[in-house]
């Protein structure tokens, strides 16, 4: 097929998509039940089906989680359609610009976000914005819609930032030949198709993304029953395994133990057995004796590459983001008192100066922002049973970002209690509007406050 032909069958692809969504909005512009896309993605009138719904919410809570925002980020909603996911965004404090190639969608959206919406008519093709952008790009069972995927993905990797982030939640093999879909293909003359995992990644790829991973979409979880679940109780660690390695490595146990570790509800308990496997008595090969430990560990494996050919969750990022307090890793600091303890008078102001050291792995922002991410110094005040008497009694605020390993000074200025007294005060810092340091394990420091 000639590019000119290519060209020709794509655009009538999307004209096609436009006019069949442009169909379904009218359907959702008239009287009840005809709103029923502004209820997206609750069940209601005109979807009933409170399994498909929570199917919907669920592959929002995946990839979202993907994506990881942090609040105050740009993210560009593609395929928006009614822009449900975009209102959700916003109610997580994440900034969104709703892209749809049909115009009736997104009125429908409009009534949903009300004046401030931002809405882009546009195509996934020839995106209608500048490089860079955008923090991230969410796209939710609409990429393969899309007629030239590669083309798309180079539109997406554009228009985001240096270190954005693109997830894409898509129907995976199989989708094209459901009799759903085989229906609205006849129907509504939409394009349907599969998104197979290694391929959607591979073209990532190749659209200029340096990290590319995958996840599986497990909806519904799969439920044993009690019989099943006292077998899994009672699984031991594998006496047995065969592993083939490649000549000259050392050893197939960090990958595969990498490989059980990603898997929340079993990886955990696999993984530490690993070790306890013995070393090949020939080179890349060990062989022992499997056992049922060992075949249960296999059908999960293979249960989760089922779910994930099903229905991928590809996440691809520009570059490795940095670590900042918007989106924690390890939040950890030294905090050492400057001065010696205050000894003041009832209702007096004192201020405590605090060397604090960052010993974990995040940068700390230090700019304050109404909607957190920034580090501050905190104080609460205790008594003398360390009973916590206001919980949040102030805070101070460094006068630069301070990375992993830099240590910095700042002050706080608290106001001292009414009444003459022992009491502690606690000092800590804090990801504002995320958490306090020691809820992650992080050692807070105490000072005697004496009131004369």
């Amino acid at each position: 097929m000639t590019d000119a032909r290519i060209a020709q069958v794509s655009a009538h692809d999307k004209e096609r998509e436009a006019e069949a969504l442009r169909r379904k909005s009218a359907s959702a512009s008239g009287e009840p039940p005809g709103d029923w896309l502004l209820q997206m993605p609750f069940a209601g009138l005109g979807m009933t089906n409170i399994r498909l719904a929570v199917g919907e919410m669920y592959n929002f809570a995946s990839a979202v989680m993907a994506l990881d925002p942090a609040p105050g980020d740009l993210v560009l909603d593609l395929g928006a359609g009614s822009c449900w996911v975009s209102d959700w965004l916003n109610r997580l404090l994440v900034d969104t610009v709703s892209l749809d190639i049909a115009h009736d969608m997104l009125r429908i959206g409009q009534r949903r976000l009300g004046p401030q919406a931002k809405l882009t008519v546009g195509d996934f093709e020839a995106l209608p914005f500048t490089e860079g952008t955008f923090h991230g790009a969410i796209c939710l069972s609409a990429l393969h819609h899309v007629p030239n995927i590669p083309r798309a993905l180079r539109e997406v990797h554009r228009v985001l930032q240096e270190d954005g982030v693109a997830v894409f939640s898509e129907p995976g093999a199989g989708h094209a030949s459901h009799p759903q879909s085989q229906a609205e293909m006849a129907e509504l003359g939409v394009l349907e198709r599969d998104i197979i995992a290694a391929e959607l990644m591979e073209e990532c790829r190749r659209a200029g993304f340096e990290q590319v991973s995958v996840q599986p979409y497990l909806f519904p979880a799969p439920t044993y029953d009690e019989a099943l679940w006292r077998v899994l109780e009672r699984a031991q660690p594998p006496q047995g395994v065969t592993l083939e390695a490649p000549q000259g490595a050392a050893s197939h146990g960090q990958p595969l133990r990498r490989l059980l570790a990603s898997i929340p509800w079993l990886g955990r308990r696999l993984s530490k057995w690993l070790p306890a496997l013995p070393p090949a008595t020939s080179p890349g090969r060990t062989e022992i004796r499997p056992d049922a430990s060992l075949d249960l560990a296999w059908q999960s494996l293979l249960l989760l590459r089922q779910a994930t050919q099903a229905h991928p969750i590809v996440l691809a990022r520009k570059r490795p983001r940095r670590i900042d307090s918007r989106r924690p890793h390890v939040l950890a600091a030294e905090l050492v008192l400057v001065d010696p303890p205050p000894r003041c008078r009832p209702g007096e102001t004192f201020t405590l100066t605090v060397q604090a050291r960052n010993t974990g792995d995040t940068l700390w922002l230090h700019q304050p922002r109404a909607i957190g991410g920034h580090v501050a110094l905190g104080a609460k005040l205790m008594d003398s049973g360390h009973l916590a008497l206001i919980y949040d009694y102030g805070r101070g605020y460094f006068r630069q970002d301070v990375a992993p390993g830099q240590e910095a000074t700042v002050q706080i200025t608290l106001r001292a209690p009414d009444a003459a007294d022992e009491y502690l005060v606690k000092l800590d810092l804090v990801d504002e509007c995320i958490v306090w340091f020691e809820h992650r394990g992080s050692r807070p420091l105490l000072t005697p406050l004496t009131i004369l």
